[in-house]
């Protein structure tokens, strides 16, 4: 059984040494969810911060706009997927998240970039959602005001709008393809794809507001997407044992 994420305060957290993970606080985000299953599956301990809308202070100490941000030490804050990453692989090597052949690990670079990257599933299908509550005046996707601001920051365009259709439904058929009738995507290993996928779904398709709470317009945003975002049995089947045999449930955001 995983160990549940700690939730402090900003002060107790910068006060604190070793590893201090921030999060987006009220909704499961791929990218922070992504971030605690790597350390939770290292048994890497650390202390959690919620990051808010409006958090100055929050962002003034890790130095970043955005979260997850990881922090270790006084290194600089870690921010990216790939180099939280890194961090976590460097921290506990012996538990590694990695496949161990170089021709795996290239592949598995590029699967996890499809997914997590800029430009890749999770992004696409953020834009498409931004667009939806923009179109629909907030009867479906994100709400407007949502909408507009991540819009602008994420650089919606007809363009961009018409290539992330495209690279959703290419991003599931290619995890599908890849997991086919394994347990995990890499052998009979656990590796961070794993986790990027069961992270991925919670957006496509939510579980239970009882294993997976979140703000209410978040929650209707990611709902009212599932006719145009289908989230493919498979896929929730892998999410349901990774999150059942490695992380914690019911999700703390």
């Amino acid at each position: 059984m995983a160990t549940p994420v700690e939730f402090v305060e900003l002060e107790v957290a910068k006060a604190a040494r070793g590893l201090r993970l921030v999060t987006v606080g009220g909704i499961p985000s791929p990218w922070s969810e992504a971030a605690k299953a790597l350390f939770v599956c290292k048994q890497i301990p650390f202390v959690a911060v919620r990051l808010n809308p409006g958090d100055k202070e929050v962002r003034k100490w890790t130095r970043s706009a955005n979260a997850p941000a990881a922090m270790y030490e006084d290194e600089p804050a870690k921010t990216g997927w790939a180099e939280i990453l890194e961090l976590a692989e460097r921290l506990a090597p012996e538990r590694s998240l990695v496949p161990a052949t170089p021709s795996d690990r290239v592949r598995f670079f590029g699967l996890a970039h499809e997914v997590m990257g800029a430009g890749g599933l999770l992004w696409c299908s953020r834009l498409l959602t931004i667009q939806a509550g923009i179109e629909s005046d907030g009867a479906r996707g994100f709400p407007p005001f949502v909408g507009r601001y991540l819009g602008e920051r994420y650089g919606l365009s007809k363009a961009e709008l018409s290539r992330a259709q495209v690279r959703v439904q290419e991003g599931l058929a290619l995890l599908v393809e890849t997991l086919g009738a394994r347990e995990y995507f890499f052998g009979d290993k656990l590796s961070a794809l794993d986790l990027y996928a069961a992270a991925a779904m919670n957006t496509f398709a939510p579980m239970s507001e009882e294993l997976c709470p979140m703000l209410p317009p978040i929650r209707s945003a990611f709902e009212s997407m599932q006719s145009e975002l289908p989230a493919l049995p498979t896929l929730l089947a892998h999410r349901q044992r990774i999150y059942e045999q490695h992380l914690e449930l019911p999700i703390r955001v």
